[in-house]
């Protein structure tokens, strides 16, 4: 998984920035968390329910915001799994996600929880460039140590 970013071709990573830059931070953690959830294998369990327990929100929460997914094309119309849009998307909040925890691990010094829930708000409110910064600060293989 650690070269998800490289497995993606340019121009669908351009989409996928483009995707980001225009969806909300809300947006953004829904668009993470059915990443998760389809990376951990629970692709067919996945409805709005299970998503919304995996978020802490509440169902007509999470209702509203598939609806608001599956108008910009991110999420599938009759289900509940990310469209190729929005995986590319969701692949690109995930590598940001994934740079962010490392700084906040390795230079901010947080830990567990904490840093993950910090890095996951990072990841979906930093801009495009920022969050290229993050991708490739990530993959130069930089540390705090």
């Amino acid at each position: 998984m650690a070269n998800d970013i490289t497995q993606v071709s340019l121009a669908e990573q351009a989409d996928a920035e483009r995707s980001c830059a225009d969806v909300t931070t809300g947006e953004a953690r829904y668009l993470m968390a059915l990443y998760d959830m389809q990376r951990d294998g629970t692709t067919g369990d996945t409805s709005q329910a299970s998503l919304a327990r995996h978020l802490g929100v509440s169902a007509p929460t999470a209702l509203e915001m598939l609806r608001r997914l599956r108008s910009l094309g991110l999420v599938e119309d009759k289900t509940v799994h990310l469209t190729p849009a929005g995986a590319s998307a969701a692949l690109v909040l995930s590598s940001r996600r994934r740079a962010a925890l490392a700084i906040m691990q390795d230079v901010l010094g947080l830990e567990g929880e904490d840093a993950e829930h910090e890095a996951a708000w990072l990841a979906a409110s930093s801009s495009p460039l920022l969050g290229r910064h993050l991708i490739s600060w990530r993959a130069h293989g930089h540390s705090g140590s």
